[in-house]
């Protein structure tokens, strides 16, 4: 899975659409106050960091969609915790198969 491209995660019986764009680093970046560059320095905050990650691109991924997500951070955290180990395994493995410096330039 390539996450510069639009893909969709299943949570339960809701579709999230996933995309890695400007826009979700701007978000993750804002939300965790530092570079994404930094996502997996500190084991510590790994888990609230790939979270964080994961709702920025499906805030940025419901938008390439041309769909709603109405959805605060709690809100989705919510929602994954109850399907947590499926879907977070999924992610993660798209997240870190493919692991790229996003500021690098291709």
């Amino acid at each position: 899975m390539e996450l510069t491209k639009l893909n969709s995660f299943k949570i339960g019986e809701t579709t999230f659409h996933v995309k890695f764009t400007n826009r979700s680093i701007i978000d993750y970046e804002s939300i965790i106050g530092e570079s994404i560059a930094l996502i997996d320095e500190d084991p510590k905050r790994l888990t609230e960091k790939q979270l964080t990650f994961f709702y920025c691109t499906a805030k940025a991924g419901a938008k390439a969609a041309g769909k709603d997500f109405n959805y605060s951070f709690d809100q989705f955290l919510d929602l994954v915790d109850d399907y947590y180990s499926e879907t977070m395994i999924q992610f993660t493995n798209a997240l870190w198969s493919k692991k790229a410096d996003p500021t690098k330039k291709k």
